[in-house]
């Protein structure tokens, strides 16, 4: 179509506005057809629009223009992209913004904030639908990035496809540029990169953008309200979930902070989703093989219902009575009556870790666990008969509370082993042979993730009394992990532990690890490695505290001359 003034379209109503521009419901007096018009916004009652404002809403105008329209009078359009229509001038002939296609729909953040929670097979689609979306903005010559993924920004039609908003943020990719000239995007949303201004945004920007939309789909809140932990732990969900879980790790990598530990391509996460997808298909093929047996059982159930709610009554009071000591505990300031609380809870309930995890956290909030601290810790997380003891032997023992949290939900023991051994590694002096004690039993039981399990057999390994070659392997691997998960959580305590314990043998047994054959140049990457991660902590953007980054600057230092004196 040829360019048309706004005065041959009827203005309708308001649909939504931004800070430069308002998008108006509009009817064609010609076709009678209903679009939907962008225009720019003038509440200062001034007639001259600003070109600045003009100038960005004619380039996403030619962004829409662009990903509709191959060439001239062919219009290939992609159903999750609005069709662009025509631009349209003001009464002087002047640009006034442009037409495209009236999208019948709700905004998904409308509709999550009527409450509406997504199932992980309606999120894989839907992530299909944006990858899909996505691959078309990225296809383009040069890529574009959107760099404005939310969920206000997506429109959901009545047939449940998604449609993809506001292409004001859209950008080219410049493979020669560091930076974008200019930091856009969402709290919440948008990728780091978008506010450093240390790295251009490009493809994987928007794959952060995606993880964090589907993320908020599942849980209801954005990544940064829920710090990113597990879904399972989010939920409150129980039992196996394969879906669940591969979920949550696909997410997880979408929304590193680091570019490189995200997916690469739009292509590599819609394979990564449709694998979830494959994960339930074999379920449910499963489940159709067994329905004859459900139907026995829920007969069966239907007579034992009566015992079922009255044991579900008895349960409901005690899980009330364990909740209550916890907030108890958590608002006492005296600290024996606060350890007494969650000592009460974990003896109520020890299969459950919220006490134990609560306790330590508060414990290690300073970074520093006393003896005091220590053994009032162990008289929760063991039973008041098994306080004192090495976690070892209280693990065995058929009373301690964490024997029972084991044997019943080995998942979550192994899990706060993890975490145990982390507190102990960073904040209780002289608990090396303690956090050992934490990884090795955290292998021993079943569920540790990758990483979690990567980590306890690199403790295993430097923790240890003996030394070999893949000692420094062990290091490495353990400083990849932790600064990769301090990079995601902004929490740098263990990471900071990890790497000045690192750099520290390398200055005081370069010696030894020469050896028994340990290789100069990794030697010289781990003692790197701690190094950019001081940099990082010493600039804000990762918490450590300053008696931490002051240790770990003199260990990394020292092991600088160290390796340069090796190399001599």
């Amino acid at each position: 179509m040829n360019e048309r003034s706004v005065d041959q379209y009827e203005i309708l109503r308001e649909l939504g506005r931004g800070g430069t521009s308002v998008v108006y419901l509009v009817k064609d007096k010609a076709d009678r057809r209903n679009y939907a018009m962008k225009v720019l916004r003038n509440d200062d009652g001034k007639q001259e629009l600003s070109e600045k404002k003009a100038d960005h809403l004619s380039a996403e105008a030619e962004v829409l223009k662009a990903l509709c329209i191959d060439e001239p009078g062919n219009v290939s359009l992609h159903p999750g992209i609005p069709a662009y229509i025509e631009c349209v001038c003001d009464g002087k002939g002047e640009f006034a913004g442009f037409v495209m296609e009236y999208v019948e729909g709700r905004s998904l953040q409308k509709i999550l904030e009527d409450g509406r929670a997504y199932t992980v097979r309606e999120a894989v689609e839907a992530g299909l639908q944006l990858c899909g979306i996505m691959e078309q903005l990225h296809g383009q010559n040069p890529p574009m990035i959107f760099r404005d993924l939310k969920p206000a920004n997506i429109l959901v039609r009545p047939s449940g496809e998604f449609v993809l908003v506001d292409y004001g943020a859209v950008r080219k990719l410049r493979k020669s540029a560091g930076s974008d000239t200019m930091q856009l995007g969402t709290d919440g949303y948008a990728a780091p990169e978008q506010y450093g201004g240390w790295e251009q945004s490009d493809e994987r920007t928007d794959i952060y953008g995606i993880g964090a939309v589907l993320h908020h789909m599942i849980t209801g809140r954005p990544p940064l309200d829920t710090g990113l932990r597990p879904l399972r732990e989010i939920l409150g969900a129980e039992g196996e979930s394969r879906q669940l879980d591969e979920m949550a790790k696909i997410l997880l990598r979408c929304c590193m902070t680091a570019p490189s530990m995200r997916y690469s391509s739009c292509k590599e996460l819609e394979k990564a989703l449709r694998s979830v997808i494959r994960l339930r298909t074999r379920s449910r093929s499963r489940e159709r093989g067994w329905k004859w047996f459900v139907l026995l059982v829920n007969t069966a159930a239907v007579c034992l219902g009566l015992a079922i709610v009255l044991a579900a009554s008895a349960a409901g009071a005690k899980t009330a009575e364990y909740c209550a000591l916890i907030e108890k505990a958590r608002k006492e300031t005296d600290f024996e009556e606060k350890k007494e609380a969650y000592r009460r809870a974990a003896a109520l309930r020890p299969e459950d870790q919220e006490a134990y995890i609560c306790f330590l956290r508060e414990l290690a909030a300073d970074c520093v666990i006393t003896e005091e601290e220590k053994s009032a810790l162990d008289d929760v997380l063991f039973g008041r008969a098994n306080a004192g003891r090495l976690w070892e032997k209280a693990a065995g023992n058929e009373e301690g509370n964490l024997e029972r949290m084991r044997k019943k939900r080995p998942g979550d023991y192994a899990a706060f082993s993890v975490e145990l051994g982390k507190a102990y590694f960073a904040c209780y002096e002289g608990g090396r042979e303690a956090a050992r004690l934490c990884f090795r039993n955290a292998l021993s039981a079943a569920g540790l993730w990758f990483d979690d399990r990567d980590m306890a057999e690199a403790m295993e390994v430097v923790l240890g009394e003996e030394w070999s070659k893949g000692r420094i392997d062990a290091w490495r691997e353990l400083e990849e992990t932790s600064t990769r998960e301090a990079e995601m959580s902004g929490n740098g305590v263990f990471a900071a532990a990890v790497c000045k314990a690192a750099a520290a043998e390398i200055a005081l047994s370069a010696d030894r690890h020469r050896e028994v054959g340990t290789d100069m140049e990794m030697a010289k990457e781990v003692v790197q490695v701690a190094d950019i991660f001081m940099e990082n902590a010493e600039n804000g953007r990762i918490y450590v505290p300053e008696r931490l980054r002051e240790e770990m600057r003199t260990a990394v230092r020292s092991a600088e001359r160290a390796v340069s004196n090796w190399a001599k």
